[in-house]
């Protein structure tokens, strides 16, 4: 699908929302903690009213092509929201452990049917995934990942 637009508001109007869904959690951030996040949430916030301006001043339409099924894309584009809400019920080991499980089988399926077998031998390959993703945010990047009913 072929789509004709003009990227740079579109980009801009992406990094004000962007902005706004990241402002609105940060009450949870001490004073201190919360002075990085914030210049990086005013330095988004200033590039995208930029983009916004250019957009105007000097337009310039291109033409976006957007390869594979747009069904696909916005199933995807959904299921990456689900994740990140459900993580904070479910916590970060579990829920992105199914939403890599679930999404890997969804893009998969457009190849063909998948068998049992081979999701099987998805299993040890997402959680190797997974383990690392959790140990490098909290051993080493000390970041507190969401832990809800399981861990």
């Amino acid at each position: 699908m072929i789509v004709r637009l003009n990227t740079d508001i579109v980009a801009g109007l992406f990094g004000l929302l962007f902005a706004a869904v990241l402002w609105f959690p940060r009450s949870d951030l001490g004073r201190l903690s919360i002075i990085f996040p914030r210049a990086i949430l005013m330095l988004t916030v200033v590039v995208a009213v930029a983009l916004i301006v250019k957009g105007f001043i000097k337009p310039q339409g291109r033409q976006v092509e957007i390869a594979g099924s747009p069904r696909r894309l916005l199933v995807v584009m959904v299921g990456f929201f689900v994740w990140w809400f459900a993580m904070g019920q479910l916590g970060f080991a579990v829920t992105t452990t199914v939403a890599i499980f679930l999404l890997t089988w969804y893009l998969a399926r457009v190849q063909g049917p998948v068998s049992p077998r081979r999701l099987l031998q998805w299993v040890p390959i997402i959680l190797v995934l997974v383990g690392a993703f959790y140990l490098t945010f909290t051993r080493v990047l000390g970041v507190r990942l969401p832990s809800g009913l399981f861990f």
